[in-house]
């Protein structure tokens, strides 16, 4: 299968932020081919490259983020939003100390 839109950047739309442009999704949705946004940019050694995320995965993003947020609140008042929230809030969960055993 000839998948070269892999590797092609989106289709350039109107400058500015928020501008949704047609390209890959870099994320969850497995790079399907829709409406995508910048959404910043990676860099590793010796390279990087622009982000771009669909609408869906953008939601998902968004709910990850809160979820890593909120599992540092001592009071939790969400469940988890996904299953990446869910990871967190059970080690957070395991290396918070039981009342009278501080580790000191």
């Amino acid at each position: 299968m000839n998948r070269e839109w892999d590797f092609l950047l989106p289709m350039p739309g109107r400058p500015g932020p928020g501008t949704w442009v047609i390209g890959p999704c870099w994320f969850f949705c497995g790079h399907q081919v829709t409406a995508v946004v910048w959404i910043g940019a990676v860099t590793t050694v010796g390279a990087n490259a622009p982000l771009y995320a669909c609408g869906g995965c953008l939601d998902q993003l968004h709910a990850m983020a809160w979820d890593f947020t909120e599992s540092g609140w001592k009071a939790r008042y969400r469940r988890p939003r996904t299953s990446f929230g869910r990871r967190l809030r059970r080690l957070a969960d395991a290396y918070q100390p039981t009342k009278g055993n501080d580790g000191g």
